[in-house]
């Protein structure tokens, strides 16, 4: 448990909390044992809830995991009293950490200015930030997809470029299903904020969901170019084994005349004509050639080839 202190306003920081870590921070700030138990373990749904003399946050964030190639949801609680935040985080989440670097540099005031509330306001504006990174990261995938989707490729190249479609829709997937929850948390918070801190923060409140929306809004323009590019991939591989049925239709149906002749003479039987005449070969090996040209013409003239 790291604690922060400036003047009177004072922030709580602790990383994976164990029983003893609970049990210090229900005596010390007076938090109810329904809270204190919920911080024991993490929690799957985002919350906003107004105590007596404090406030409890429950939300979640994406944070990307390179080895999975996926965005997984890190759970961040606040404890937002008139002079303590505390934050409490179940994993790492390395923009919260490099903002604690911040607030103890020489620029720590700007980001505490004598109220939890704004601190929070500056807190969940560096995680949205961050998250616009991350976003980045995406934005520079789908731009790599749709260079290169209408590029002549091998089938290696159309399998390497399905998958890699198919990890990004996962990855957004992921960021949407972990910020999704937080539009009503944020509005709920703005509401409770307002009621705990007086409406002059009013506006801050308001910051944090207009954050919270802009990475919504790119979440959804990128869900959307995402799925038109899939959508046109598989068309192109649609068409790709169409034309590929299509030849080889054809060139079944140009060495039919071969194989019926084939066939035919060479059956086991009494007797066949021509067989055993002079030049029987060459007569057949005509009829052949004469078919399969008949064939070419006829598909020629239909606009098949």
């Amino acid at each position: 448990m790291d604690e922060l202190k400036i003047q009177e306003l004072t922030w709580v920081d602790m990383i994976d909390p164990d029983k003893k870590d609970i049990d210090h921070l229900g005596k010390e700030y007076n938090i109810h044992p329904v809270v204190l138990k919920e911080l024991v373990s993490p929690t799957l749904r985002p919350k906003v809830e107004h105590y007596e003399h404090y406030l409890f946050m429950v939300l979640h964030f994406p944070i990307y995991d390179t080895k999975e190639k996926t965005t997984r949801a890190v759970e961040l609680d606040f404890i937002i009293t008139k002079n303590t935040l505390i934050t409490i985080r179940y994993g790492k989440i390395e923009p919260l950490k490099s903002f604690w670097g911040k607030c103890r540099s020489d620029n720590q005031y700007l980001y505490f200015q004598n109220s939890p509330a704004l601190l929070l306001h500056c807190i969940l504006e560096e995680l949205n930030q961050f998250s616009l990174r991350q976003i980045d990261h995406i934005t520079k995938k789908i731009n790599g997809i749709e260079k290169n989707i209408f590029k002549p490729k091998n089938s290696k190249g159309e399998a390497s470029l399905v998958e890699k479609i198919s990890l990004i829709r996962r990855d957004i997937l992921d960021f949407r299903r972990t910020i999704k929850p937080q539009s009503s948390i944020l509005k709920s918070l703005k509401v409770r904020g307002v009621e705990y801190f007086g409406g002059d923060l009013e506006p801050y409140f308001s910051d944090i969901i207009g954050d919270h929306m802009r990475v919504w809004d790119l979440l959804e323009n990128h869900k959307e170019t995402i799925e038109s590019l899939q959508e046109a991939n598989d068309s192109m591989l649609s068409n790709r084994a169409n034309m590929i049925m299509k030849i080889l239709t054809i060139f079944a149906v140009i060495v039919f005349p071969l194989t019926l002749l084939a066939a035919i003479f060479g059956m086991n039987t009494t007797y066949l004509p021509i067989v055993g005449t002079r030049h029987d070969f060459w007569i057949i090996l005509s009829f052949m050639l004469f078919g399969t040209a008949f064939m070419i013409v006829l598909f020629k003239r239909k606009k098949w080839l």
